[in-house]
């Protein structure tokens, strides 16, 4: 494996992956905070800079740009200024954007950070308060078509797909079987935040402990019970593979018929930010599977990645030169 894994590395440019989900705008708020309101007792903060990263679905369309691959986001965004900032930061990474809807009467998810000192590009720094601007629900049917319309379009160009589910309404029932019919043989992976067994059909899934918890009801307080689960969960979605991460315990690799494979955290040390790390996971996943890999293999690959990306602080995309970095030592 050690020699086969770097391998699938050098597949991964060239890959093509549409991800369909949930776009959505990280705003950072940067400044100093240095003093105590004297009207309220609240801290000031003095306004520094605003940096914009890709949220959500957008950052598992960064990541598998970052790591080689030549990646379609399909979603649905307002016409709003953070609609046009996250299509900007999406075509400086490479990214077609035809998949992308802009509704008029839509508007982009955008989560503020108000962040005393350094951010994920500088440093930790502190962050005071998280602002959430949702958006407007499902998309309504005129939207919906168009985003459909627009996938078909393009599924024809892509290896594989990962539908991004981050509970913001984007991936209708309508949207997922398009993207079901339109995949035949090819792989489509999932990431869902609550919707996990609403997928039935997918290649695999990626849930981390919470999720698996909240999909198959259980209590998962030890691996007895996380290997009931994560059994459960792979025969009910019909996957070929369900891997569930558990943060500081690693991950554990599910297979129909086969005894479940847990796999030690990759770095035991350094933990700064788990923000984004799973978006990390599920675009090492797929670009190994897509590259040849094995289950056993993509799962040790991505937890390789996962383990770089909780070194960064904040949703920081892994490169392809990190990962190989990694396997290299």
């Amino acid at each position: 494996m050690r020699e086969r894994l770097p391998g699938l590395l050098d597949r991964f440019r060239g890959l093509r992956v549409m991800v369909v989900g949930d776009l959505v705008l990280d705003h950072y708020l940067v400044g100093d905070a240095g003093r105590i309101s004297r009207e309220y007792p609240v801290m000031i903060l003095n306004h520094e800079r605003d940096e914009y990263r890709p949220g959500g679905a957008a950052n598992t369309v960064a990541n598998l740009a970052a790591l080689g691959a030549t990646v379609v986001p399909a979603g649905w965004v307002g016409t709003d200024l953070s609609g046009g900032e996250l299509l900007k930061i999406l075509g400086s990474a490479g990214c077609e954007t035809d998949g992308v809807v802009r509704d008029l009467r839509a508007r982009t998810v955008t989560k503020t950070r108000i962040v005393a000192g350094g951010t994920h590009g500088g440093g930790l720094g502190q962050h005071l308060l998280r602002v959430d601007q949702l958006g407007t629900g499902a998309p309504d049917a005129a939207a919906e078509g168009d985003l459909v319309r627009r996938i078909e379009h393009l599924a024809d160009r892509v290896d594989g797909f990962v539908l991004s589910d981050y509970g913001q309404g984007t991936i209708t029932r309508t949207v997922a079987e398009t993207v079901m019919r339109l995949a035949e043989s090819r792989y489509v992976g999932l990431d869902s935040r609550h919707r996990l067994l609403d997928y039935k059909g997918v290649s695999a899934a990626t849930p981390n402990l919470e999720e698996a918890a909240e999909a198959s009801r259980l209590e998962l307080e030890n691996e007895a019970r996380i290997e009931e689960a994560g059994a459960w969960l792979c025969a009910k979605l019909r996957a070929e593979a369900l891997l569930i991460t558990r943060g500081a315990g690693g991950m554990s690799l599910f297979e129909p018929g086969a005894a479940a494979v847990h796999i030690p955290v990759a770095n035991k040390s350094e933990v700064f930010d788990v923000t984004g790390a799973g978006d990390t996971v599920v675009a090492a996943f797929t670009l190994a599977r897509l590259a040849g890999g094995s289950y056993l293999e993509v799962a040790h690959l991505a937890n390789v990645a996962g383990g770089i990306s909780v070194r960064h602080a904040g949703a920081t995309p892994v490169s392809a030169r990190e990962l190989r970095d990694a396997l290299d030592r």
